[in-house]
């Protein structure tokens, strides 16, 4: 019998999410697709701890693929785990005890702050770097991000054992060795199914090394142009439910579907 089933995966922010917000199309496009046998999963650079729980409620996932390939789930079953050292995260701290730039500590369970923003009422504070040896020495860390620009020479020290992402606003970093791609490969080995019935959807610079493993790449229409350059397929705005379009017409409207 031909192999039918895909494997999906999907960015939050302004993929599945626009402004915030879940198009109800993409739900009920998701939920179809799952019913004819393929499977969608989240791949995000954003913690677990980051994902929200509504978002987990209400859309019908099979895992998640989170901290940038850090932290893979197949429903309840947990196939990787992977987070940054305890003198790591000390010395990250100490480099930004003083500074003014928001930094965030992502985290598997939590997420821990310097100088949060006063909207984001931040319970989990980090007043020194010594708190990792004694308060949050049981908090596993999967990745971090810094609001604003790094400098030159913070992007040559920190890039010496993370991957980093610098973004119009704020930066991001993980371990090297990590990444979208190969959670992706991870969790399709797991699954059994070939990089080419692999579907990846993504906007940003940190989708680029999933986009381009994946056997289909998806750019939504509100993609930056770099990631438009490299996409196989380019879907409408998320606003107006780029993720659905894309399943419709990449899986649920392709001839052997029917």
């Amino acid at each position: 019998m031909k192999e039918t089933r895909y494997a999906v995966f999907l960015d939050i922010d302004n993929t599945l999410l626009a402004d915030g917000k879940i198009p109800p199309v993409n739900i009920e496009t998701i939920r179809q697709v799952r019913e004819q046998g393929s499977f969608v999963f989240l791949n995000t650079a954003r913690s677990h701890a980051c994902i929200p729980d509504s978002l987990l409620r209400d859309v019908p996932l099979d895992g998640v693929v989170a901290g940038i390939g850090t932290d893979l789930r197949f429903g309840e079953k947990r196939l990787m785990s992977e987070i940054i050292s305890r003198d790591e995260l000390k010395q990250i701290a100490a480099h930004f005890m003083g500074d003014p730039r928001e930094v965030g500590f992502e985290g598997e369970d939590v997420m821990l702050w310097i100088n949060p923003d006063k909207s984001r009422h931040a319970e989990h504070l980090v007043h020194s770097p010594k708190d990792f040896d004694t308060v949050y020495r049981d908090v596993r860390i999967s990745k971090m991000y810094v609001r604003g620009q790094l400098t030159p020479e913070e992007f040559e020290e920190f890039g010496k054992t993370n991957i980093m992402y610098q973004h119009e606003s704020y930066a991001e970093f993980v371990q090297k060795g990590f990444g979208k791609a190969e959670g992706m490969r991870t969790m399709i080995r797991y699954l059994g199914i070939p990089l080419s019935r692999c579907i990846a959807m993504g906007d940003s610079s940190n989708d680029e090394d999933m986009l381009r493993a994946a056997g289909v790449s998806v750019a939504m229409g509100n993609a930056i142009p770099e990631i438009k350059a490299i996409c196989t397929y380019i879907s409408c705005d998320a606003k107006d439910g780029g993720v659905a379009q894309a399943l419709r017409e990449l899986i649920l409207e392709r001839p052997e579907q029917s």
